[in-house]
């Protein structure tokens, strides 16, 4: 009978599966800095079908980083430019409106400003009747309780909400009567507490003015215009 062969065989490796590498490279995060050869002979498919090293694959995933930063970095740098115009138009506008020499110049500067520095095609300032003796001014309406602007903007005058986006042609009409195609409006409250009246932007572009938009800009321009007509009646 064959003698059996008392040399004892050595014990198989653990086998590891993918998740226990993946845990044991993050743990080690030097290790391939202390393999630099694995960088090179480790094979990554690239779409095309080719194969590239794990360094390139590296070299191409820092690229793609560094570009989205890149990107971020100008979108970050527009918006700091965008704000630093609005802040100086802004300036503008409370300096026109500061140096109007009367309601028509507050008038003619507000659409001036308007147009020129924010793209909006048309406004109006409406002040109550009880405020307002001229009824002639162009850019100025008397606001009467029983007129035609009360009742198609029931609503606003009940709320003194800011209301914003798509205006009707009808109503666009009443507010921007000498401006054609006004699609998107804005209606603002002066001085919302003592009704002294309202100011109204409007834009030929339907989104330009939007029900969810930021109202810091259209207060703002409240402010300024009602403290322009209290100086001035």
């Amino acid at each position: 009978m064959a003698e059996l062969s008392t040399q004892s065989k050595e014990p198989a490796a653990p086998k590891l599966n993918e998740r226990e590498i993946v845990a044991y490279l993050k743990q080690h995060p030097d290790f391939l800095a202390r393999h630099p050869d694995l960088l090179e002979t480790i094979e990554l498919k690239h779409r095309s079908g080719s194969a590239v090293s794990l360094i390139e694959k590296q070299v191409e995933l820092l690229r793609a980083k560094g570009q989205r930063l890149e990107d971020r970095l100008e979108r970050l740098l527009e918006a700091a430019r965008d704000n630093e115009r609005r802040q100086d138009n802004v300036h503008r506008l409370a300096r026109t409106l500061i140096r109007a020499p009367s309601l028509a110049g507050v008038a003619a500067g507000l659409t001036r400003c308007m147009r020129e520095d924010f793209d909006i095609d048309a406004a109006l300032i409406g002040i109550g009747a009880s405020h307002y003796k001229h009824h002639d001014i162009d850019g100025i309406v008397a606001i009467d309780a029983k007129g035609k602007l009360a009742l198609a903007f029931e609503d606003f005058f009940r709320t003194r909400l800011i209301e914003c986006g798509p205006i009707e042609a009808a109503r666009a009409q009443l507010l921007f009567p000498k401006a054609d195609g006004i699609r998107s409006a804005a209606i603002v409250p002066l001085e919302k507490e003592k009704s002294l009246g309202f100011v109204a932007l409007g834009s030929r572009d339907p989104e330009r003015f939007a029900p969810r938009q930021g109202k810091l800009f259209l207060e703002l321009t409240a402010d300024l215009v009602a403290a322009a007509v209290r100086a001035r009646t």
